[in-house]
């Protein structure tokens, strides 16, 4: 039976990033004729998504089925693809956009490719999937991602192509939007013709932005643009957009949480070495042969100073034998050869992780072995140009104001070197009195530094400059926290 396993904490600091992100693109945009770049968010994705829910139909099953927290936490999670490479104090954006059909980031627009048009097929399966096989927090977290992509569809300025993208997509941002008295539809009653309906439907959201970008363009560019007389007209594609947001997640509740053949059940707790200030963070768990994959999370009683304690569940899976894949960072991957499941069994693993080398290592899969998304890809690593030809470069390794860390490299491959580029979040630009710091090959021993981190190196990510594979470009590379800071 599912229960609530939501995290108030985590919700709190889900809140806490947005609220920060919001207020600063606001800040940008007010000033007249300020012409954003296309990459800043549509500001009114949490607004939509409650909008959506309040209209959902038989909303008091869902809740029950999936617990009030988790359904809640659906505003948030709206975000996820605006929080690419962000560390969610519980688990990584990435861990729910890094899909077997989407292992990369997606574009959010409809202009260009890839584009946004290019994710609604692989996350409404996934989405299905983590329903039907997953915890109900994994499977709103999974959600999220395909909520996001449809509203920015119906984005005005995501339609076309605009100078004024920041006032197109923020002006609103702080409206209430209701959608009362609208009945959402069931897009289809099977996978495949509630796809066909979502893309078809899509379309006509697409439509309706590009309208609303025609109507509102000649006010937005005005010399004294009147806010009054925008703000209605982007909130008209805010509502078509909560509209298709309510028929969605209607129709993935009633696929995804209709009763299935009787399946195998694969549970289990993991036991891992302590995430250094960070030891809230799950652990993912994939199965290699076969597409699913689910985040175990943190034993709610976890004990203090005793490492790490948490628990996965998959549900309703074909029976088959598979391999189990553990990860979590600062720990060492673990694969479970041949567990074979048998429908209608539980099988249950106890899993133990052992700590990376240097212990207590905050870059993720760091010396490139880990790979289940992509044959031959490293996981949360992707090939890069650097400064000198091809390169590698780590997902992005987020760092404590007044804590010292030390980093280093051990390379294979004597011609490689390895650069540390330390920059501030959450514009992530490089600050020019922070040097980018260099380990280069040919050295004897450990190629180490210390630095000790301010508000204008609050993340770092690494990259390997070689045009080996990564595995033959270095041994490891290591982020260490050396303390916490007295006082």
């Amino acid at each position: 039976m599912w229960c609530e396993s939501s995290d108030r904490l985590e919700r709190r600091q889900v809140t806490r990033h947005l609220r920060s992100l919001l207020l600063l693109t606001v800040a940008l945009v007010a000033t007249v004729g300020i012409r954003c770049p296309a990459a800043w968010a549509w500001g009114v994705h949490n607004v939509i998504t409650k909008a959506a829910l309040e209209v959902v139909p038989e909303a008091d099953h869902w809740k029950q089925l999936l617990g009030e927290g988790n359904w809640e936490g659906l505003i948030n999670y709206s975000w996820l693809p605006d929080q690419r490479d962000e560390d969610l104090g519980s688990f990584y954006a990435n861990d729910y956009l890094f899909i077997h059909e989407m292992p990369y980031h997606i574009g959010h627009v409809t202009l260009g490719a890839p584009n946004v048009r290019d994710a609604y097929a692989p996350y409404f399966r996934r989405a299905l999937q983590a329903l039907r096989t997953e915890t109900p927090e994994n499977a709103c977290r999974q959600m999220g991602p395909l909520l996001h992509f449809v509203q920015d569809s119906g984005a005005p300025p995501h339609s076309l192509d605009s100078p004024y993208h920041g006032p197109m997509e923020n002006w609103s941002s702080d409206r209430v939007l209701s959608i009362q008295g609208y009945q959402p539809r069931l897009l289809g009653q099977t996978d495949d013709s509630a796809l066909a309906a979502l893309t078809a439907r899509m379309e006509e959201v697409i439509a309706f932005g590009a309208k609303t970008h025609e109507r509102a363009l000649p006010l937005v560019s005005a010399e004294t643009p009147d806010r009054s007389l925008i703000e209605p007209i982007l909130l008209e594609a805010g509502a078509e957009c909560a509209r298709i947001t309510a028929d969605l997640i209607y129709t993935l509740l009633t696929l995804g949480l209709a009763d299935q053949p009787e399946g195998a059940v694969l549970e289990g707790r993991v036991t891992a070495p302590e995430f250094p200030l960070s030891n809230k963070h799950g652990a993912r768990v994939a199965l290699l042969n076969a597409p699913y994959a689910t985040l175990a999370t943190t034993d709610p009683n976890q004990p203090a100073n005793e490492g790490w304690r948490g628990f996965f569940r998959f549900h309703h899976l074909p029976a088959g034998t598979y391999r189990v894949a553990v990860y979590r960072t600062a720990a060492q991957p673990r694969v479970y050869e041949d567990v074979t499941l048998t429908v209608g069994e539980t099988k249950i693993l106890d899993i133990t992780l052992a700590p990376t080398n240097p212990a207590g290592n905050i870059v993720e899969n760091p010396d490139g072995r880990f790979s289940y998304l992509q044959p031959n890809q490293p996981d949360r690593w992707r090939q890069t140009k650097g400064e000198t030809g091809p390169a590698w470069t780590s997902q992005r390794v987020h760092l404590l104001e007044g804590h010292e860390y030390r980093c280093g490299a051990v390379l294979r491959d004597p011609e490689a070197r390895v650069r540390f580029l330390f920059r501030e979040v959450p514009s992530f630009k490089a600050i020019e009195s922070v040097p980018d710091q260099v380990v280069t090959g040919g050295q004897e021993g450990l190629g180490e530094f210390t630095v000790k981190i301010d508000v204008k190196r609050a993340a770092v990510t690494l990259v390997v400059e070689s045009a080996k594979p990564l595995t033959e470009a270095i041994e490891r590379v290591w982020v260490v926290p050396v303390e916490a800071p007295q006082g």
